[in-house]
């Protein structure tokens, strides 16, 4: 949660020009070659390729989704080209960052989170499929599986001074209103980089221990320097869990011309695609009119799953260290029972900024006050009436 808080006070107080002048200009200006020629070859360079998906999960105990508003989290999953490796990103504010031609807004950039790297697609299958949990208040709830919203071709380019991610996709063929809600275009790339795991921003010391850090070994590590964020010109930094990524709408059309890359995608259709063959999800088990008309399923199109999670009590969302249904919480977030501890005596109906204020008040009553204070910051401005109102909130943003 205090990473989320973070990434978006940086995305908030920096201008796409700022952010690309300041991280990426000042430390590749050495490196860049002086004069440039036409060559496609020497302007651009091809890092990694391969499958690319995209999932959205519906919010708890809400199967159908009509917006991004019912939607809990957004995934995107990465399987490199002959390398048997996928990868598994939580993106930021439940879709890719918006690409506006000409102008720089606080919508074209976004953070991605690795929350899963394995050499098994029945690993990913494991952390999208639905689960169920009990908790003390609320008893049984039921976590929707994620539903596939698009699938494609991907490359990672080195472009100029920076490094890119591009895609182009495959299903469904012509994107439609799902696809629009999370800003999945036809073609697209984005400015990707990585964040360098010892940094350290001031209030957000919880964020640096070592449990909640990328393990790249020391090869890996010595490529940031003090750097805040670097090209991804060694794909093996996305190999690891908790890496962060910056993305910055880059192009939405041209993609190939504008980078000087082919990006091989094929037509599929729902007998040949990735989605089934790479990842062995079953047809039988995910609604497939997102992927194959761009439509979000009624409820009566949601097939039920036979095959239900369970998770534990320190799995499920809004719990200490809460996996939101897999291993997307990544960090241990301030748990339930510390914040009700800390709001305890509270009347309600109390807003947003009453609830921080109490949170303060109290912060003598935990171990990590700060953490909980930061998780109260990033509750939606709103009114709460009661206690469940807070929990359900809580669930939403982990």
């Amino acid at each position: 949660m205090i990473q989320f808080l973070w990434w978006k006070t940086v995305l908030k107080n920096y201008s796409v020009i700022q952010i690309y002048n300041l991280y990426f200009i000042s430390h590749t200006a050495q490196r860049m070659t002086k004069g440039r020629t036409n060559n496609n070859d020497d302007k651009s360079k091809k890092i990694e390729q391969g499958d690319i998906f995209f999932f959205y999960r519906p919010k708890v105990n809400n199967e159908e989704v009509k917006g991004i508003k019912d939607v809990l989290r957004f995934y995107m999953v990465v399987s490199p080209e002959h390398n048997n490796k996928y990868r598994l990103f939580l993106i930021g504010q439940k879709q890719l960052p918006e690409i506006v031609g000409g102008k720089s807004t606080s919508e074209e950039k976004n953070w991605a989170l690795n929350i899963l790297t394995t050499n098994n697609p029945n690993d990913i299958q494991k952390e999208l499929m639905p689960a169920e949990y009990t908790t003390e208040t609320r008893g049984k709830r039921r976590l929707p599986a994620a539903a596939p919203a698009g699938e494609g071709k991907y490359s990672i380019v080195k472009h100029d001074n920076h490094t890119e991610l591009a895609y182009i996709l495959e299903l469904p063929e012509v994107p439609g209103p799902t696809q629009r809600e999370f800003e999945i275009k036809k073609e697209a790339s984005y400015i990707i980089s990585v964040k360098n795991p010892d940094v350290k921003v001031p209030g957000f010391a919880a964020f640096s221990s070592e449990d909640k850090k990328p393990e790249y070994p020391k090869t890996l590590k010595e490529k940031f320097g003090d750097r805040r964020w670097i090209n991804v010109e060694e794909p093996e930094l996305l190999n690891y869990e908790n890496t962060q990524l910056l993305l910055i709408g880059a192009k939405k059309k041209d993609i190939e011309e504008e980078l000087g890359v082919d990006i091989d995608e094929e037509k599929e259709t729902e007998r040949s695609a990735d989605l089934f063959k790479e990842l062995k999800l079953r047809r039988e088990q995910i609604p497939l009119k997102p992927l194959l008309k761009g439509k979000f399923p009624g409820k009566e199109e949601i097939p039920m799953s036979q095959e239900v999670k369970q998770l534990s009590k320190e799995e499920y969302p809004g719990a200490k260290g809460g996996k939101i249904g897999g291993r997307a919480a990544a960090t241990k977030s301030a748990s339930a029972a510390a914040i009700a501890k800390m709001l305890s005596g509270i009347q309600f109906p109390k807003n947003k900024n009453e609830l921080i204020e109490r949170v303060k008040g109290n912060k003598d009553k935990v171990d990590n006050a700060e953490s909980i204070i930061d998780t109260v910051k990033e509750l939606p401005t709103k009114t709460y009436r009661s206690m469940t109102d807070v929990e359900e909130a809580l669930a939403e943003i982990r």
